[in-house]
């Protein structure tokens, strides 16, 4: 079993919800806790419902407008998102395995409400943002996983096609982590410095065909991409490098990360 030929990963535009979270790093007033509704119900703005169609625009002008499959989130934003894209032979599947990464209790609050209500979730996150599991929440390896069952049935029923997936952020960032090997502190790294943000609505493109030779097909994704068709973000075309480390890097590396405790001090 091999992967899809491609495969298409686009997030949501604004929603409701991307201002409220913008707001409240802004430390802005927020509504109380009771006034607050499911992350599942947002909406998008108006301006997402633009972010979308520019998304499908691109697609279609970029010969990316029709798939094998198509899935979609059960979160209304990317209900909203999938549709207005503007696919016109899409036949969409409700996928809950692709929903966003859940935050818990912890989803709209200001840095000083967070660390009063949350101080031990605070200091996780801190000393490993990879680990860290927000009060109530899924951590980046509890997406993963639930993930890697959305990409076994891709390997298993659509090998050598098309597919297509409308999701969130932190689920594109671990399918990131899941189809690039990237180490923690790759990701770490990435998510931390935010050197390669994905939009609202940015697409992310896998395929197994060299973008350059096209009759060079891998039997896994060799190149990515990242397009923001509203901006000017993203990056382009290049080849997925996915490391393998000797045993003195390995050493290396574990020496250069870890923590020795007092008790197993020596001398």
């Amino acid at each position: 079993m091999t992967m899809p030929v491609d495969l298409v990963l686009v997030r949501h535009g604004e929603s409701a919800g991307n201002t409220a979270i913008h707001d409240a790093k802004a430390g802005l007033p927020l509504p109380a806790a009771d006034d607050q509704y499911s992350s599942r119900r947002w909406l998008l703005t108006s301006k997402g419902r633009v972010q979308a169609e520019s998304a499908g625009s691109w697609l279609r002008a970029n010969g990316l407008g029709g798939y094998d499959r198509c899935y979609c989130s059960p979160y209304v934003r990317t209900m909203q998102t999938a549709a207005l894209l503007g696919l016109p032979e899409a036949s969409w599947w409700l996928e809950p395995l692709l929903r966003e990464r859940d935050r818990g209790y912890e989803y709209v609050a200001t840095k000083a409400q967070l660390a009063k209500a949350f101080p031990d979730s605070v200091r996780t996150k801190k000393a490993d943002r990879f680990l860290w599991r927000p009060a109530g929440g899924e951590s980046i390896p509890d997406v993963d996983l639930r993930l890697r069952g959305v990409l076994a049935t891709l390997a298993r029923e659509l090998e050598g096609k098309r597919v297509l997936c409308v999701t969130h952020e932190d689920a594109m960032n671990a399918l990131r982590f899941r189809l690039e090997k990237m180490t923690i502190d790759q990701w770490i790294t990435l998510n931390e410095t935010n050197i390669e943000p994905i939009p609202n609505c940015g697409i992310l493109h896998y395929t197994r065909r060299n973008p350059e030779a096209p009759n060079e097909v891998l039997p896994k994704f060799g190149w990515v991409r990242l397009v923001d068709a509203s901006g000017d973000g993203g990056f382009p075309w290049r080849e997925v490098v996915r490391r393998r480390f000797t045993n003195a890097e390995l050493e290396t590396m574990a020496l250069a990360d870890g923590v020795q405790l007092a008790s197993d001090q020596v001398g």
